[in-house]
């Protein structure tokens, strides 16, 4: 057996062990794993006829509605989260929930300006002299707009990094009970790893904003939202799942007279 097929091999189990953790079914982790890598090179077959790529990737087009779509699924998901943590008892785990669940929520609004191109209002003056695209949003704000990028990189990375680390150092994160909460699962890697791929890429590599370059950047954070939202599912499904606990049956059993 060659490296290769032993790295496979390995990586292969590690995944199929993770999804039966999380109650994923093989393929469905199969899927979620090839999903990100068919949705890149797709766009990307797309690019030699522009006309198509253009209509895939600009403003109020498939792939911004897509992405918008899945901030509004994560941000019902980590809600849910953050109430039922919050009864469970779980009032720090329920606390970080709440400002994720704020931060996508903001994000979902500025991925549409908030729905100005839908309602059609006008930019306020003050905001549009500091936006680049002259719309009412916050990330276009000249020196708020180079934060996006870094602020992208590390979520990316963490999505893609905290799994990894939690399968090589497995039996120590085991002994986590909130590790569900914090760590997503290992087939969402991918969703993960190829925005941070894209955006080092830029970083270190092609900072120049060419058109094709950055506009693909969009397919990346697809990429990233579809990773956020399939991981806030699966910890709702875990949440409607779990058991009640010891404490709260003996609550709900009626005293004896």
């Amino acid at each position: 057996m060659t490296t290769i097929q032993r790295w496979y091999t390995t990586a292969d189990e590690r995944v199929r062990g993770d999804a039966q953790d999380w109650g994923i079914a093989p393929r469905q982790a199969k899927l979620l794993a090839i999903l990100p890598f068919v949705l890149v090179i797709a766009v990307a077959a797309t690019v030699p006829f522009r006309s198509l790529y253009l209509w895939l990737v600009d403003e109020d087009h498939p792939i911004e509605w897509l992405q918008f779509a899945c901030l509004v699924a994560a941000a019902v998901f980590l809600a849910f989260v953050t109430v039922r943590l919050y009864g469970r008892g779980q009032k720090g785990m329920a606390a970080l929930y709440a400002v994720v669940s704020v931060g996508v929520v903001f994000l979902a609004g500025e991925e549409i300006s908030w729905g100005q191109r839908i309602f059609g209002w006008h930019t306020p003056e003050a905001m549009e002299a500091m936006n680049r695209q002259d719309e009412t949003n916050v990330h276009n704000i000249r020196g708020v707009q180079e934060l996006v990028p870094l602020a992208m990189l590390v979520a990316s990375l963490y999505g893609a990094c905290a799994p990894l680390a939690a399968a090589r150092f497995g039996k120590r994160w085991k002994a986590l009970a909130s590790k569900p909460l914090l760590i997503p699962p290992l087939c969402l890697v991918p969703a993960f790893l190829l925005p941070a791929a894209y955006r080092l890429f830029r970083l270190l590599i092609w900072p120049e904003p060419t058109f094709v370059i950055s506009e693909y950047g969009e397919v990346l954070e697809l990429s990233l939202y579809f990773g956020l939202a399939m991981f806030s599912w699966f910890n709702v499904r875990r949440l409607l799942e779990a058991r009640p606990t010891v404490r709260a049956v003996r609550h709900r059993v009626p005293r004896t007279p």
